[in-house]
């Protein structure tokens, strides 16, 4: 049961991330339409990751006084209200708005099913199930354009991002008598947190980097060095598909290796691959995708083992404050990333892209350098 539980929260979660995956397109594609700028339609994005940040304490705390069920079916409510109501909003204060209520109950949902599943017992296979869970993540997000794709008809498509916020409530409902109980404390101990696995959650941070990063700058990137539209496309699918494939075997492994070891050796080759990557799409495009596969993979590995990590080093009652923490590092990471990456691709060029994230993981890898030589 404890493996059925598992698999059927990794399918939620993936629903979860299909309707984020439709509306990253249909969000900016409809300000778009009504003639708001690439900068403008960015910062409102970006809202959707500035509720994670500002209203990170109360996020945990209204899931415990909630309960596990009232806080998947409101949030499934307000997803989809939020939603229908944009749809024909052309205001930019109401866009904003939105956004950042969409983001906010989208963070709640995941933190509900991460915290769940990383509270399963599943021994061995634990490495592997939070593995899937991250690919699911990146998986869900890939996917959503390309549902978005065969549903030619706008009344469709329409239907399809209001309809898909309830499918994990429904899927969550076959597991719904063996929810867990969330005892937490009547505050969130982020620092306490922070306190006992700074090394963890600063990987999240520039985890977060990477995965809010690379999607938004990749194709241009691509674009800029000389490549076809459909060759920069496919950069960000390379990276999406080592994140699903090779992430889960890096997972798997941490359950067997030292998780710390795995995390610095995955860190190491991301900073590799992003040193190399200028070089490779000069040279060769073929090349490029294998850095990027490889980088994807290291990347999907780091948060999975990162995120067992934390669920092994905290008690029951600490779990909500632990994975909310997490899921604050990665949002914030992502946040700052996106202004860093555009800002640096603004003024250096396109190799601010690379140079961003060599820098931000160069630091981390000296730092958790540091931390290695201190044990020895």
């Amino acid at each position: 049961m404890k493996n059925f539980a598992s698999i059927i929260l990794i399918i939620a979660t993936f629903i979860v991330q299909l309707s984020s995956g439709i509306n990253y397109v249909v969000f900016p594609l409809s300000l778009q339409d009504q003639g708001y700028s690439v900068t403008l339609i960015g910062i409102a994005m970006s809202f959707e990751i500035l509720a994670t940040i500002l209203l990170f304490k109360y996020i945990s705390l209204t899931v415990k006084y909630l309960g596990i069920i009232p806080t998947l079916l409101i949030t499934s409510v307000i997803r989809s209200i939020v939603i229908y109501f944009l749809g024909f909003n052309d205001n930019f204060t109401i866009w904003l708005l939105g956004i950042f209520i969409y983001g906010l109950t989208t963070s709640m949902l995941l933190l509900v099913v991460q915290t769940w599943l990383n509270m399963i017992d599943t021994g061995k296979l634990k490495g592997l199930f939070l593995g899937l869970y991250s690919s699911s993540l990146s998986l869900g997000i890939a996917a959503g354009p390309i549902l978005l794709y065969y549903f030619k008809n706008d009344s469709l498509k329409k239907s399809a991002s209001i309809i898909i916020p309830f499918l994990p409530l429904i899927i969550l409902a076959f597991i719904i008598k063996h929810k867990p109980i969330f005892n937490v404390d009547t505050k969130v101990r982020i620092l306490f947190v922070f306190k006992h696995a700074k090394v963890i959650l600063l990987s999240a941070f520039v985890g977060g980097i990477c995965f809010f990063g690379l999607p938004s700058f990749l194709t241009i990137y691509g674009m800029a060095n000389g490549l076809s539209s459909y060759q920069a496309s496919l950069l960000l699918t390379m990276f999406m598909i080592g994140s699903v494939c090779i992430g889960v075997l890096i997972s798997w492994l941490s359950s067997y290796i030292n998780k710390m070891k795995i995390i610095y050796i995955c860190v190491f080759l991301s900073v590799v691959c992003a040193v190399f990557l200028s070089l490779a799409v000069y040279s060769s495009v073929q090349i490029a995708f294998v850095l990027l596969i490889i980088w994807g993979g290291c990347m999907g590995g780091i948060y999975a083992s990162s995120l067992e990590y934390i669920g092994s080093l905290f008690r029951k009652e600490d779990q909500i404050s632990a994975n909310t923490t997490f899921v604050l590092m990665d949002s914030l990471g992502g946040f700052i990333g996106l202004f860093a990456i555009g800002l640096s691709m603004e003024f250096i060029g396109s190799e601010g892209l690379t140079y961003t994230i060599v820098i931000a993981s160069t630091c981390y890898l000296v730092y958790i350098t540091k931390e290695f030589a201190k044990k020895l």
